[in-house]
């Protein structure tokens, strides 16, 4: 018999998962803590960006029109090249500056961000 060991579920997508990748930011974190971030696409046309230390989604993007079949990242990290079943392809910019700002748990075990963090980590910055 299988043994199934989960660390923490991520909760948010309305259709199949189809695309996730990982992302590493250097910074101070904790040994103990997850670190980086994780970009995930889905049928339902949305585009994730998810704080692994935390474990919260900090935005959610319309990618497309229709679903989302691939997502990708440059060798840079810094590019997230998206594809859906409408033919387009979409390039986005990942700020690094927003996402160093990060999210911090407050005593009460809620989650407190800049205002940057939530609206500006990825931006379109072309369409194919």
């Amino acid at each position: 018999m299988a043994t199934e060991l989960i660390f923490f579920r991520l909760r948010g997508h309305r259709d199949q998962i189809t695309a996730i990748r990982f992302l590493s930011v250097a910074g101070d974190q904790p040994s103990t803590a997850v670190a980086g971030f994780l970009l995930s696409a889905s049928k339902d046309t949305f585009m994730k960006l998810w704080d692994l230390s935390t474990q919260h989604g900090i935005q959610t993007i319309v990618a497309h029109r229709s679903e989302v079949w691939s997502l990708d990242v440059d060798s840079e990290m810094d590019l997230v090249f998206t594809g859906s079943a409408e033919g387009e392809l979409k390039a986005w910019k990942i700020d690094f500056d927003s996402l160093s700002e990060g999210l911090r748990e407050m005593e009460t075990g809620g989650v407190v961000a800049s205002q940057t963090y939530y609206q500006t980590s990825l931006i379109c910055i072309s369409r194919f």
